[in-house]
């Protein structure tokens, strides 16, 4: 299974390695080793049956655990260049809860067509609640945008 698919779920459940070692029905130290086995590879040989298990108790798919994700380090420059969120995890989760400066970057940086292809038509419906995290410049030229998308 790929690691970082684990550490998404993790992340995202505020779940620690006891929990997912329980998931599993495996013990704390296998976790610990899926994760040093999977910082140097990027994925990780385990059972079949570990991944069931974790997939079936947290109520996904288990072929998710499977699927090699695009990492998201690349994307750090645009989206996280005031430390506003320390890596790109915490973006997406600050995005997955529409959080409004997460979703004004979002916005600022991707444009109305995209952002919304992504969270929704609440991200247009919702531009006067954000709007002010925008960079006046980029913000001026939404708020044309946001008239048009809008009707």
């Amino acid at each position: 299974m790929y690691l970082q698919n684990v550490k998404n779920i993790a992340f995202f459940k505020g779940l620690n390695y006891a929990d997912l070692a329980r998931l599993a029905a495996v013990s704390r130290a296998t976790v610990t080793k899926w994760y040093k086995q999977g910082e140097k590879r990027g994925w990780v040989n385990t059972e079949t049956a570990s991944i069931i298990r974790m997939a079936e108790s947290l109520k996904l798919p288990a072929d998710l655990f499977l699927q090699k994700r695009p990492l998201l380090s690349r994307y750090r420059t645009p989206f996280l260049w005031d430390a506003l969120y320390p890596d790109m995890e915490s973006f997406v989760k600050a995005l997955s809860e529409f959080r409004l400066p997460a979703v004004a970057r979002l916005v600022q940086v991707l444009g109305f067509h995209e952002s919304s292809a992504l969270l929704g038509k609440k991200v247009i419906l919702h531009f006067e609640h954000y709007k002010k995290y925008i960079k006046p410049a980029r913000r001026k030229q939404l708020e044309i945008l946001w008239s048009l998308y809008a009707s």
